[in-house]
């Protein structure tokens, strides 16, 4: 399974995005809900004993009552929600991201696991190639038994190394199916492995994108925007709200000699509160203040553990993608041209058989190196983009 089919497939799957993406969904429907009124209220009242008014008996009474919160309040609740919203969104974006920095972490370990196990039969094989020159040397009387033993001891350790290396292969796969939402067991297809890397950004421009665009940031100003928002709302807590309604009330007829016997009667009312709590008033505009205050601090934070990240995930890339090329254009061919010449010089016996074992370690650790220094540059580009908020 190529990366990019996997990616897809990670975005359309993963239960944690569905998660946070239904939170973002609801999210979106808070803002028309805080600018929309309260229900409004009727209220039926009936007589079982008349009262009796100058135009007749009061039979029944209906009100129509709507509370009405004082001017900006409403606006400044949906502009609250709205923040809220896009913070949800902003969330969303960072899940995604941290769970593709993720996913590209296990399919690496699973593309270097697979490559780690082809490297380690390789060196099987040259091993047990030098363990059959020693057994003939021994049987010739030209080498020591201990050589053919200490062969044998190496054959065993790299037969160890196999088994935990396969183990390891199989948690990764677990791990990048877990990802998906499937059976830990399920087929993948072999992962291809990552390009070569080559670090090619400029890091003050990955600076400027990372503030930018980066989720976590973003989030960070709409709650202090939020926060700002909350403070007006508290600000506002000074004014009434307001309680307007409509009275109806049902008048019984031919009781008097009145002109306006029977005539119903309509009443319209206006009723406010009084915000007369002052402590409890102060106290509502000191937290939404200090409230804003944490939240620009805490953007302050934000941005500062953004920068760092940047330049330490840009450092680790580089390095990485110039130890690749090292290992690839010199270390290996050297480490391959050693070994060639101590085999040589050990059939020739020129050498002895430690000399030959220890270059065959060293080239497998350096071909493990190689390939270590491959997926660790995927891996942080894949972290460099979580902390950049976009792909690079």
């Amino acid at each position: 399974m190529a990366l990019a089919s996997f990616l897809d497939a990670l975005r359309r799957d993963n239960p944690e995005l569905k998660a946070s993406r239904q939170a973002w969904a609801a999210a979106e429907e808070a803002p028309v809900q805080a600018a929309a009124f309260e229900a409004p209220t009727v209220k039926y009242t009936h007589m079982f004993t008349d009262l009796e008014t100058k135009a007749g008996p009061m039979m029944d009474q209906w009100t129509f009552s709507q509370k009405v919160p004082f001017w900006g309040k409403r606006g400044l609740r949906r502009r609250a929600a709205s923040l809220q919203a896009e913070i949800a969104r902003q969330a969303y974006r960072a899940k995604a991201l941290e769970v593709s920095s993720r996913a590209v972490r296990a399919y690496c370990e699973l593309c270097f696991l697979d490559r780690a196990l082809s490297i380690l039969k390789e060196q099987l094989g040259v091993l047990d190639a030098s363990t059959r020159v020693a057994a003939k040397k021994y049987a010739v009387g030209r080498g020591p038994q201990a050589m053919v033993l200490r062969a044998q001891v190496e054959s065993a350790k790299l037969d160890n190394d196999l088994v935990t290396a396969e183990q390891e292969r199989l948690s990764a796969r677990a791990r990048l199916n877990a990802l998906l939402d499937r059976p830990p067991r399920a087929p993948l297809g072999a992962p291809e492995p990552p390009a070569g890397p080559d670090f090619r950004w400029d890091v003050e421009d990955l600076r400027r994108r990372a503030l930018a665009a980066r989720p976590e940031v973003l989030a960070a100003r709409d709650l202090e925007g939020r926060r700002a928002v909350e403070r007006g709302l508290a600000l506002r807590r000074w004014f009434p709200d307001f309680m307007l309604g409509y009275q109806y009330s049902e008048i019984g007829s031919g009781t008097t000699m009145l002109p306006y016997d029977g005539r119903d009667v309509h009443a319209v009312m206006i009723e406010f509160n009084l915000p007369l709590w002052l402590n409890k008033n102060k106290a509502a505009v000191r937290e939404a203040r200090a409230d804003l205050e944490a939240s620009r601090w805490s953007l302050e934070g934000v941005s500062n553990r953004t920068l760092y990240e940047v330049e330490d995930l840009s450092v680790q890339a580089d390095t990485a993608a110039r130890l690749f090329k090292l290992y690839e254009a010199t270390v290996l061919p050297q480490a391959r041209a050693a070994l060639q010449s101590v085999r040589s010089a050990y059939e020739g016996d020129q050498a002895g058989f430690l000399d030959l074992l220890d270059s065959e370690r060293t080239l497998l650790r350096f071909e493990l190196e190689h390939e270590r220094q491959r997926v660790d540059f995927a891996i942080l580009l894949a972290e460099l983009e979580r902390v950049v908020g976009e792909g690079l």
